[in-house]
């Protein structure tokens, strides 16, 4: 957001299942908010879309007899009519696996790793399946004991991936919110952010070996990987943009 200019998006929606009420609560909220800033006068660029690669997405295709490309072309007009049933003014809807998303995610994981911010190496831990993401000893512990989750949901994986520095980041990104203190809102929010980056930043695993894991974007410097999917996700609001 700037000047006569505004920017705003929904989250992307998985496309491992057909909407449902929150999905709409969260895109109404969104269309509301763009529609009392064009009022206003002001440049709206309103994104939304569809999140398409990752275990989930090729699971549901898997279950359904199809490839994970063409469950997720099936789905998505699903998508597009409950937004066209609801008026919802987007100026764009994006999916993951448009050609320009994935030239994008192509380019910026190639440009990491030239300049070194991205490294391979051995990584044995704990994969919660359903989230798509590894966690440690501690928070499964946690998870477990207050019964939010069952021990058989959490894998045991040893494998070898690639990694983004974060870590390298963490002084930049305080550095960031002390020189602009209300880019995060409301403040409780920014007071999460900064008490997540009070603590040492860990580097974050950005792959998946394609014979675990097959449906996502390839990495430009290593063909028997493809992007994990939150790394990949998160960039559409910069093809969008």
């Amino acid at each position: 957001m700037s000047g006569d200019h505004f920017y705003i998006t929904t989250p992307i929606y998985y496309v491992n299942g057909a909407p449902h009420i929150g999905h709409a609560y969260t895109t109404v909220a969104a269309d509301a908010a763009a529609r009392w800033q064009r009022l206003k006068g002001r440049s709206v660029l309103f994104l939304t879309g569809t999140d398409e690669h990752g275990q989930k997405v090729m699971e549901a295709a898997q279950k359904r007899g199809m490839t994970p490309q063409a469950h997720c072309d099936d789905i998505v007009p699903v998508w597009k009519r409950m937004m066209e049933r609801l008026g919802i003014s987007y100026d764009r809807f994006i999916r993951t696996t448009d050609a320009d998303h994935e030239a994008l995610v192509t380019s910026v994981l190639q440009s990491l790793y030239e300049k070194g911010d991205i490294y391979k190496d051995d990584y044995r831990g704990w994969y919660l399946v359903k989230d798509e993401v590894f966690v440690t000893e501690k928070e499964r512990e946690e998870r477990i004991a207050s019964g939010e989750l069952t021990a058989d949901a959490f894998r045991m994986v040893e494998e070898s991936n690639w990694f983004f520095r974060m870590s390298k980041y963490q002084e930049a990104l305080l550095a960031h919110l002390d020189a602009n203190p209300g880019c995060i809102r409301p403040e409780n929010r920014m007071n999460e952010v900064r008490g997540f980056l009070a603590k040492p930043l860990g580097d974050l695993c950005i792959s998946r070996p394609k014979a675990r894991m097959s449906w996502g974007i390839e990495l430009p410097f290593d063909p028997d990987y493809v992007c994990y999917v939150w790394f990949d996700a998160l960039l559409n609001y910069l093809t969008g943009a």
